[in-house]
């Protein structure tokens, strides 16, 4: 098949066009810059184009279906919501004439309004796409796990950062995370189907969990010891300000996908068993250790750049009660960072 992937140098999309040029499609791949591709796949038709200039996008030939893997998620702006709808509509108004359907990945979460920003835009975006008259499947997935996915790095920044794991009311929210290739599995199995209206299907590991479930599992599969120490509950914003320090790398979507936390991302329908039996997906045990074993990136700890001592001057922080005396009590009474760090490596 002729198939068209948007968000071609993403996690997902990275990992997609792999797959499909394996299984023998032709792939077209756009991307906003051919600069920024690293060992591009000579296999791959790489066109250069940005959703938000229409102007810009070249002109398509014959697709049978179209991947919609574009997000907002590392715009600074604070209008991301209005971003996304733009290229969500530009998408549609760029493809219709190639005749393809449509495949896309958004997020699971609650109907209705009171969502996060993040959440909100991705049923938006699909309310987009579902209402343009061309055959859309919308997977909603929660938490991809897999290495390089921003989800499952901050994750490991914040397990492998932290002397602690910290416990407080958001990481006890729901969610039901799916394996990369169970995903990609997904996508295999939707490229065949014939596509009319607008189906939404909502996908999902085994397996639900607390997001500090997850912290907790990925510690005791990596090997380290991480004390539970409760947070004072305090507004968002100062959580959102210690992501600055915690996780620089991420923070700027970090915040973005903690304003999400406050929502449960849960399967809440069968219909993926139903329509795509075929896909057996992975324990959340099994896919966590396969992103842990396969991820190269590495986190410095907290304890070798002076994490507290900073935060400390941080006056939002230290007013706003998050490093309160209790707390800093209770981070002495888990040893010395560097004694941690020397357990963890025996």
């Amino acid at each position: 098949m002729k198939i068209l992937v948007t968000g071609a140098n993403g996690f997902v999309g990275t990992a997609l066009i792999h797959q499909l040029v394996e299984a023998g499609h032709e792939v077209t791949a756009l991307v906003r810059s051919l600069d920024r591709i690293q060992s591009p796949n000579k296999k791959v038709n790489w066109i250069e184009g940005d959703l938000l200039k229409p102007e810009s996008l070249p002109e398509l030939g014959l697709i049978h279906k179209a991947f919609y893997l574009v997000h907002g998620l590392k715009e600074t702006s604070q209008q991301f919501e209005f971003l996304e709808s733009t290229a969500a509509v530009n998408f549609v108004n760029w493809i219709r004439s190639s005749g393809a359907s449509v495949i896309y990945l958004g997020g699971l979460g609650p109907k209705g309004l009171d969502l996060s920003p993040h959440l909100r835009s991705r049923h938006l975006t699909g309310a987009i796409l579902g209402s343009s008259g061309l055959g859309v499947i919308e997977f909603r997935a929660s938490v991809v796990l897999g290495e390089g996915s921003l989800s499952f790095e901050m994750l490991k920044a914040l397990t492998e950062r932290l002397p602690f794991r910290p416990q407080f009311d958001l990481l006890n929210r729901p969610c039901q995370p799916l394996a990369l290739g169970d995903l990609l599995k997904y996508f295999e199995l939707a490229i065949e189907k014939e596509i009319s209206g607008h189906e939404i299907i909502e996908i999902g590991g085994d397996d639900v969990a607390t997001y500090g479930e997850l912290m907790d599992l990925y510690a005791e599969l990596a090997g380290l010891k991480r004390k539970k120490i409760k947070i004072p509950e305090v507004e968002t914003k100062v959580l959102l300000k210690a992501l600055d320090y915690a996780i620089p790398e991420h923070s700027q979507i970090g915040k973005k996908l903690t304003e999400s936390l406050d929502h449960p991302t849960v399967v809440s329908s069968s219909s993926a068993k139903v329509i795509f039996p075929e896909v057996k997906t992975q324990s959340l045990r099994v896919a966590m250790d396969l992103a842990r074993s396969r991820s190269k990136t590495h986190y410095a700890p907290l304890w070798e750049k002076d994490f507290l001592k900073i935060m400390l001057s941080d006056k939002l922080l230290t007013q706003s009660g998050l490093l309160s005396p209790e707390l800093l009590k209770n981070l002495e009474k888990v040893g010395k960072l560097k004694d941690i760090l020397t357990r963890d490596k025996k």
